[in-house]
């Protein structure tokens, strides 16, 4: 059993959309700003060919196909996992006290929500589809989360992102937003409901390379990240004020226990 009309439509849109993604990436000099990202698109556009190349040979629905796509999969998901990584550090980079909070909150999160993501998927039925569905369906929330994290703590610290890091944050979280869901459809009835499972996925993915091609339809600004102070008068005018603060106070104290 091959693929429907619409899947191989869509098939080929997507093939389409994603050779212009990376030639634009590339174009754009994305590599300078997020390689692993670039790269990613990289990889996207390559294995789509053999992926191709097997479904038409072996069948949509064959053991081999079903292998050799998750197993991409696993790779693609591990890359985007990458990505969302490098946007919190090219976020976080020029700022030290941000960085921490990056580091501990959003590390803390991901850590967590992967250990219940292993623990839910083996809780599921012992099916391998039923299995990778639902791990596939945690990792994404794990990923969505992690990014609204990062969208999160950026505004809230007022954290200066480019537009094009920012719509490549949030195509890649609405991606995994939407492939929560389906695969949450999907593991319940799974039979008939996966080549839909496969028309959403993919429109799913249009939408995301859509919204990457609109943050690459213009040339990057450089991202010019501030030097630290090379000046430290300031700085230790401010600690020469705090300590005489502190030692007025001191005084105040002692006079305040004297009289009491």
């Amino acid at each position: 059993m091959g693929l429907t009309t619409s899947e191989l439509v869509l098939w080929y849109v997507s093939m389409f959309l994603e050779l212009v993604l990376c030639a634009l990436a590339f174009r754009r000099r994305l590599y300078r700003e997020l390689p692993v990202f670039t790269g990613y698109t990289a990889a996207v556009l390559v294995h789509g060919l053999p992926l191709y190349w097997v479904y038409h040979s072996a069948g949509y629905t064959s053991r081999t196909a079903f292998y050799f796509f998750w197993s991409t999969q696993a790779v693609l998901l591990a890359w985007r996992g990458a990505s969302i990584g490098e946007l919190a550090w090219t976020a976080s980079r020029p700022y030290l006290g941000f960085r921490v909070v990056m580091k501990w909150f959003v590390a803390s999160i991901c850590l967590l929500f992967l250990i219940w993501s292993f623990w839910l998927a083996i809780k599921t039925p012992a099916q391998l589809p039923a299995f990778v569905l639902a791990l596939e369906r945690d990792l994404e929330f794990t990923a969505a989360i992690a990014l609204l994290a990062l969208l999160f703590l950026t505004f809230h610290y007022q954290v200066m992102l480019s537009a094009a890091q920012k719509l490549i944050a949030f195509g890649l979280f609405l991606y995994s937003l939407i492939q929560v869901v389906n695969n949450a459809i999907s593991n319940e009835w799974l039979r008939p409901y996966f080549h839909r499972w496969e028309v959403v996925r993919l429109v799913s993915f249009h939408v995301a390379l859509f919204i990457w091609l609109f943050a690459l339809r213009k040339p990057l600004l450089q991202q010019i990240i501030p030097a630290p102070p090379t000046d430290l008068e300031p700085t230790r005018e401010f600690v020469r004020q705090g300590t005489a603060a502190m030692k007025g106070l001191s005084e105040r104290m002692s006079r305040f226990r004297r009289k009491f």
